[in-house]
């Protein structure tokens, strides 16, 4: 009777396991790839996004055109491209920050909002603490009020 025992390291065996292992780290390295550019293109549609709205604000009256706190369906800042309306502008002031959020469509994030000139802030709604804030998106814009130029800023995390 012969006793044939098996053999487990073999050439061969050794030759497929680093094949094996070798493949599984080119799949786990391009895929952590997919997943940082999907996550990347993710940021940027959001921060165009946010770029979009800005946009409204500036170049949009807004709907209905003579929106006031109560009416406003279409948030819109501007009485022609680039040049705020006061009024609008007061009114959005007195806005509650749940009201905003709707408007601009960030429901279920944080926002800082402001329009200063070069002395002082006209308008400052939302939260300042945003020291926490894991992704942060920062938009500014300039534009023109009562003859006076202005930034507009948005930040929302």
């Amino acid at each position: 009777m012969s006793s044939n025992k098996a053999q487990i390291f073999t050439p061969d065996f050794i030759v497929a396991t680093v094949t094996f292992l070798a493949i599984m780290v080119m799949l786990y390295t391009h895929t952590e790839n997919v997943y940082e550019r999907l996550n990347t293109q993710e940021e940027l549609i959001y921060y165009e996004n946010l770029v979009s709205v800005t946009d409204l604000l500036l170049l949009y009256h807004g709907y209905p055109k003579y929106w006031n706190t109560s009416n406003v369906e279409v948030l819109g800042l501007a009485e022609r491209p680039n040049y705020l309306n006061k009024t609008k502008v007061e009114m959005l002031s007195s806005m509650s920050d749940a009201k905003i959020k709707q408007l601009l469509g960030i429901e279920g994030m944080n926002f800082y909002f402001s329009i200063e000139n070069s002395t002082d802030k006209i308008v400052e709604k939302g939260s300042t603490d945003w020291s926490g804030a894991e992704n942060l998106y920062i938009v500014n814009r300039n534009a023109v009020m009562n003859g006076t130029s202005v930034k507009l800023k948005l930040l929302v995390w």
